[in-house]
């Protein structure tokens, strides 16, 4: 038994392992031009050791995105240790989400990742890979409601998804003009709450 977690774990430990490299190297050269003998060699590994944790360049892809979020959560939970107030809270969630969104401006602009519905398309498939991120969102948005006097018959899990899709047509306006992505964290989130909150 001990064995066989022990064996569990080193196996966990691989797959993390590549997976860093592998969030690399999709972000340098993008998911169309991945092939899993190039991810090998980057890896140090074999073809045959790779495919023994992973069945296929999708099945990489899929864990490279669920590592992805597990990541942000961990990030976003590490950042409100000590933040109490929630509109401080949603706005380290805007300000994690922008640097991320700017580092990887290459994987965004692939012709698969950078579809926007292929996340949707990813989390109905594979479970709702985001539901940790939301409810976060949902959470802080019922604080600040019962803080601010704000409606409470409003659905804020409801919220939480529009607060993103609100957030993500910045990152769409930044990918398809020249701009960079120059944004106020704070003017986003005031003007969220006054124009979909406060309607």
């Amino acid at each position: 038994m001990k064995k066989t977690k022990m064996a569990s774990k080193v196996k966990d430990l691989k797959r993390n392992l590549i997976l860093d490299e592998a969030c690399r190297y999709f972000e340098e050269v993008g998911f169309e031009n991945v092939k899993m003998n190039d991810l090998a060699k980057n890896c140090g590994i074999s073809v045959g050791q790779l495919y023994k944790l992973f069945s296929s360049k999708e099945n990489v892809f899929h864990e490279y995105v669920r590592y992805q979020i597990r990541l942000f959560s961990k990030e976003i939970g590490e950042r409100c240790i000590h933040v109490v107030s929630p509109k401080d809270r949603l706005l380290a969630y805007l300000e994690l989400k922008f640097k991320i969104f700017k580092n990887k401006k290459k994987t965004l602009t692939d012709p698969v990742l950078g579809d926007p519905l292929f996340f949707s398309k990813l989390n109905t498939k594979n479970g709702d890979l985001t539901k940790p991120i939301f409810e976060f969102l949902r959470d802080e948005f019922e604080k600040l409601a019962t803080l601010h006097n704000l409606p409470k018959d409003l659905d804020y899990q409801q919220v939480a998804y529009v607060f993103n899709s609100f957030s993500m047509g910045y990152i769409e306006y930044w990918l398809n003009s020249d701009e960079e992505l120059e944004v106020d964290e704070k003017d986003i989130l005031e003007r969220f709450i006054s124009g979909f909150i406060h309607k």
